[in-house]
């Protein structure tokens, strides 16, 4: 196993070819990346399936830039360079799994087969795959008794579920996703000046004002058509995962960070950061320690 150590991933870890004798299995991890993430182009062998389950992100391959929100499932193929978009991604949690499905019998060859023919490069609305992909990595980090034929298990069960997904999406004639745009140059600016102020909450009117909007509810609808929450929510994010940060140093107690982040008073932050969480500012803290 390889522990991620990186100043834009607060925890993470990768394993390459994981299981001896199985080498249809080539690779998978998980990494809960900090705002700012820059993966630089790669590429492997089989197919990579890469799972949000938090947050956004933003990936590039092909030379096409993709947006995937929590549920999807981006899709890299063999040999194919990808990598984060020109940009860097906000907070986000994501699993991989690296399959040469080729050699996963015949569910893997057909389904090998069928995403070559119709190139899907985002499935959205794949939550059930996630319970499957951090079984696959609970069996790889804590070797049991049968451990292999649990993992081909758990490895035939993602192919049916994604089987399943094309063949719900294609029933239904919904079109396959296509790859979101970059966000556009006011929201990018309004992005920036949020990140770059973090310390109170910021009126709506001067975030409208520095995305030189026409009105704060033209602002509004945009930003939240492109980042998909408002202003507001995205702003608490950035805050909240800045203070959980600050609360790994020890120079900080919790009422010190709740109000050097614009919080109105300590039993708020601790409200607003268990449900972001799921513990309390002094859980964490101490898990830190």
């Amino acid at each position: 196993m390889q522990v991620l150590r990186d100043p834009q991933i607060i925890s993470g870890f990768a394993y390459e070819h994981p299981v001896d004798g199985l080498p249809e299995l080539t690779h998978c991890g998980e990494a809960l990346c900090c705002a700012g993430h820059h993966l630089k182009p790669h590429a492997h062998e089989g197919f990579e399936f890469l799972y949000l389950s938090r947050g956004e992100a933003a990936w590039r391959a092909a030379g096409v830039n993709t947006v995937q929100r929590m549920g999807d499932l981006y899709i890299a193929y063999p040999h194919e360079k990808h990598g984060t978009g020109s940009g860097r991604n906000p907070e986000n949690q994501h699993l991989w799994l690296g399959v040469d499905l080729d050699r996963l019998g015949r569910e893997g060859k057909a389904l090998a087969q069928r995403l070559r023919t119709e190139r899907p490069r985002l499935v959205s609305g794949c939550d059930e795959v996630e319970p499957v992909l951090r079984s696959l990595v609970r069996q790889i980090v804590t070797p049991r008794a049968r451990r292999t034929e649990a993992i081909v298990a758990c490895l035939r069960l993602f192919v049916t579920l994604l089987e399943q997904r094309l063949d719900a999406l294609a029933a239904s004639g919904e079109p396959a996703p296509e790859p979101h745009l970059p966000y556009s140059y006011a929201v990018q600016k309004t992005v920036a000046y949020l990140q770059q102020n973090l310390q109170h909450r910021i009126p709506l009117k001067d975030l409208a004002a520095v995305a030189t909007a026409r009105s704060v509810p033209h602002f509004c609808t945009q930003f939240r058509r492109e980042v998909g929450m408002t202003p507001a929510a995205y702003h608490l994010q950035l805050r909240l995962a800045a203070a959980r940060a600050a609360l790994r140093q020890p120079a900080y107690d919790v009422t010190k960070v709740a109000l050097q982040y614009g919080f109105s008073s300590s039993q708020h932050f601790s409200t607003q950061f268990r449900r972001a969480f799921g513990v309390t500012p002094r859980a964490w803290r101490r898990g830190g320690r």
